[in-house]
Parts: C-alpha cells; sequence; structure tokens
C-alpha cells in the first residue's frame, strides 16, 4: 500500500510542476507578445557576416606576415 501512495505521490508532483511550468511559460508568452516575430534567416545571416570577417582578417593578416602560416612555422620563401 505504500508503493501506491508513493507512486501517486510522484505523479501528482509531476503534474504540479508541468502545471507550474506551464503557467510561467504563459505569462513569458504574454510578456514578450508585442515584440515582432524573429526572422528565422537573422541568425545564418549573421553567422556568414561574422565569417566573412573572419576569412578578411585572416587573408590581412597572411598579407601582412608573408611565409608565416602558423602550422608549419615556416620562413619566407621556403
Amino acid at each position: 500500500m505504500v508503493v501506491v501512495w508513493i507512486v501517486i505521490g510522484v505523479v501528482v508532483a509531476i503534474a504540479a510542476l508541468l502545471t507550474v511550468l506551464e503557467v510561467q511559460n504563459r505569462r513569458r508568452a504574454k510578456r514578450l507578445a508585442h515584440l515582432e516575430p524573429v526572422d528565422p534567416t537573422l541568425g545564418a545571416r549573421t553567422f556568414a557576416d561574422a565569417e566573412g570577417q573572419r576569412a578578411m582578417t585572416q587573408g590581412l593578416a597572411t598579407a601582412a606576415h608573408p611565409g608565416t602560416t602558423g602550422v608549419s612555422g615556416g620562413l619566407a620563401g621556403s
């Protein structure tokens, strides 16, 4: 009989937790409803811009220090 009460208690605790989380989610959604919807391509564009800036910086650094690749540690002209 004790096992049954433990199982019932666990089920009630889980149901209470889910209820609290759902209430918080609805409150958060109401607070953020005035914001504009997020553009799904925004993250991809930001990543592409950052990658382009990194490539440009790497190219400038390589042009400023020819022969130094960082991988082989080679000297200019080798």
